[in-house]
């Protein structure tokens, strides 16, 4: 069955994307030409002069399309990083600059379950020199699950990445873009599989499970069917922890590919559809106005340059009424040490203190803004980890290697230094938006 659901799903992406531009030129390659003419259908509104191609071997004769897309059309080239990279290097070319690639492909015949992580790895950092030497690429937007496969198939893993075509400053950083950063340093896929070792199944946040229900009680009462946003979601745990505890439905994000594959990986085995994951970025995405009844998000928000957009699009995204709940690593009131300046430098984070998180709220709008220091319970929370990790070291050691259990050992341990300065809280924040008056 070929449904019009999912090019639909395709051109809402590119009216939240283009953002007014004028289109006219809409070239579609797609192996199945049944859904391939259903995306010329569905782009209809757009007035664009649409065409459909059946083959990638097409693709190098395309130029200037403000919108590509892409249907199943790479399921032949995935694992072979040499078409690729020639798929890449053809695809950004045909685009013009600013035009919208979308590449929807199903990968739940790939015998890697995590391969939406080297995907969107490889479509992130890829740079090619067009015809006038500008250094182009595809800038993320987001990686979404197909709507239609998720409801009617059960399956979660066929996504559609969405990108524009955009000139880039040249770079010979080691990492290109701030998702490829974290990939390649805090959450590597042995770092994120450690991590969850010290803090639970399912979880790469302190105390894990239990800590984690405690704080989503806060909230209050919780009712099935209501919505949330959960920014920074990890490998997933929290979300369907929500789920099932409480019938709430779940949008979580993380701009970590390597983080949201194993989230979308156990989605797929667990067949939870209140549950939905995008790898995105929460000063990128474009969410409807007024649409979530919370905003959850824990230990994620320090990793975010700009708090005030932050919590700008957060109050957009709520509903009147609507509560949002954050937990993150903060800064105290203590002279820094330069050791910790070098953590917080190293880790890219932008930490606040409770006052100006409180202030931000503020600004914005929020009201009924409730805001606590839980950095005593973190502190427990971490000897606890750590001990855990002491008196079962063996275990930890026939699953990882020296080096990962002295870095977990000497990465809590100077944390506790930290608290002991005053250097590093934990923090906690909830608020309201209110009710128009």
């Amino acid at each position: 069955m070929s449904s019009l659901s999912i090019p639909r799903q395709a051109l809402y992406y590119v009216k939240k994307v283009s953002e007014g531009r004028s289109i006219a030129n809409v070239q579609v390659i797609s192996t199945c030409e049944k859904q391939g003419q259903n995306y010329a259908v569905a782009f209809d509104p757009l007035g664009a002069k649409v065409k459909v191609h059946n083959s990638l071997e097409q693709l190098p004769s395309i130029r200037n399309a403000d919108v590509l897309v892409f249907n199943n059309a790479l399921s032949q080239i995935v694992t072979n990083a040499d078409l690729l990279t020639d798929f890449l290097k053809n695809a950004t070319n045909a685009a013009s600059v600013g035009g919208i690639v979308v590449i929807r492909e199903d990968l739940k015949n790939v015998a890697d379950k995590r391969q939406v992580a080297r995907l969107t790895d490889y479509f992130d950092v890829f740079r090619t020199n067009d015809a006038d030497g500008n250094n182009t690429g595809l800038d993320l937007y987001t990686v979404d699950e197909v709507h239609n496969s998720t409801y009617v198939e059960q399956n979660f893993l066929d996504f559609i990445f969405v990108f524009r075509k955009k000139v880039f400053a040249p770079s010979t950083d080691a990492t290109v873009t701030f998702r490829d950063f974290l990939d390649k340093t805090q959450y590597t896929s042995t770092g994120i599989d450690a991590y969850e070792w010290m803090f639970g199944v399912n979880f790469i946040s302190p105390g894990g499970y239990a800590e984690n229900l405690k704080i989503i009680k806060r909230f209050g009462d919780l009712k099935p069917g209501q919505t949330m946003l959960d920014i920074g979601v990890g490998i997933g745990g929290g979300a369907r922890q929500v789920a099932d505890e409480f019938g709430v439905h779940v949008h979580g994000i993380d701009l970590s590919s390597n983080m949201l594959a194993i989230a979308l990986e156990r989605l797929h085995e667990e067949k939870d559809s209140r549950v939905k994951y995008s790898i995105t970025d929460a000063l990128v995405y474009q969410f409807e106005d007024d649409s979530f009844d919370y905003v959850f998000s824990r230990d994620c928000i320090q990793h975010i340059p700009d708090t005030d957009k932050l919590f700008s699009r957060i109050y957009k995204a709520l509903k009147p009424g609507g509560k949002v709940l954050i937990t993150m690593y903060g800064k105290g009131y203590g002279e820094q040490s330069e050791q910790f300046k070098e953590y917080v430098a190293q880790r890219a984070y932008f930490l606040k203190n409770l006052k100006e998180i409180h202030q931000i709220a503020e600004k914005v709008g929020f009201t009924n803004i409730v805001t606590e220091n839980m950095t005593p319970r973190f502190k427990e929370i971490l000897i606890e980890e750590r001990t855990h990790l002491e008196q079962n070291e063996a275990e930890f050691l026939s699953k990882f290697q020296q080096r990962e259990r002295d870095s977990l050992i000497s990465g809590w341990t100077n944390k506790l230094g930290y608290i002991e300065k005053d250097n590093h809280n934990w923090n906690f924040f909830m608020a309201q938006k209110p009710f128009p008056k």
